[in-house]
């Protein structure tokens, strides 16, 4: 099913923040393709712009904020720079983690092989790159991780986690497993990357807006993972 729409967590007067739904690409790649872009013109046709601060791929689910004017733009590439752009991800990850939280920093660099993925090395594409994480919840064959981007790399944290050899769920372009056995032995399906982005504070603005958890995330996350930590804390 072609999916073109997603729902609106919140709305000011230079900022919308939609909930991205699996299947829909953040920006267009061609012209007149469906993407959250595409949903956040027609939602705001007067807006001076449709900037997203995040480009999730089209199987990750969860919040994407738009910048919609000069000032908004301005004011989140101050914030970006001062570190204080702030957001939140939830990952199920299908082993165990070897400490309570922790911080990875391997640099990351395209993949000379496939220039659509990425992987961690010193080579002459590197950048910087630092995911902080910590364990929202464990069960006896899955693990739910809560990650905190400090930098913005394609597919950071998908290829920090695989690094780790802790690879999302159902990201197969980086090892991780498309089913699972839950305890009783039923075999589950992992239909996509099990990635969310859970919640982003809007610079400027007070609270943090946050994305309720998608029904196949949720549906894998109860059988494998009974109780979480709060997400943000």
């Amino acid at each position: 099913m072609r999916v073109t729409e997603a729902a609106v967590l919140f709305e000011a007067d230079s900022w919308m923040v939609l909930d991205k739904p699996s299947g829909l690409l953040t920006t267009p790649r061609t012209k007149g393709e469906a993407s959250l872009v595409g949903v956040a013109q027609r939602m705001r046709p007067k807006s001076a712009h449709w900037h997203p601060l995040s480009r999730l791929d089209a199987s990750v689910t969860g919040v994407v904020l738009f910048a919609l004017s000069d000032r908004a733009i301005a004011t989140a590439a101050a914030a970006k720079a001062a570190g204080e752009y702030q957001r939140w991800y939830a990952g199920l990850v299908g082993t165990r983690a070897d400490a309570s939280e922790g911080e990875w920093s391997w640099r990351i660099e395209e993949d000379p092989k496939d220039r659509t993925r990425r992987r961690c090395g010193e080579g002459p594409t590197s950048a910087e790159a630092r995911t902080r994480w910590v364990v929202l919840g464990e069960g006896a064959g899955a693990t739910v991780l809560g990650f905190v981007p400090v930098t913005g790399r394609t597919h950071q944290i998908r290829v920090h986690a695989a690094q780790a050899g802790s690879p999302l769920l159902g990201d197969v372009a980086y090892g991780g497993a498309r089913r699972l056995t839950s305890v009783s032995g039923a075999v589950l399906a992992v239909p996509r990357v099990m990635l969310h982005a859970r919640a982003v504070r809007v610079p400027g603005q007070s609270g943090v807006v946050t994305a309720p958890w998608p029904t196949d995330f949720a549906a894998i996350q109860q059988k494998m993972v009974p109780v979480l930590e709060p997400w943000p804390p």
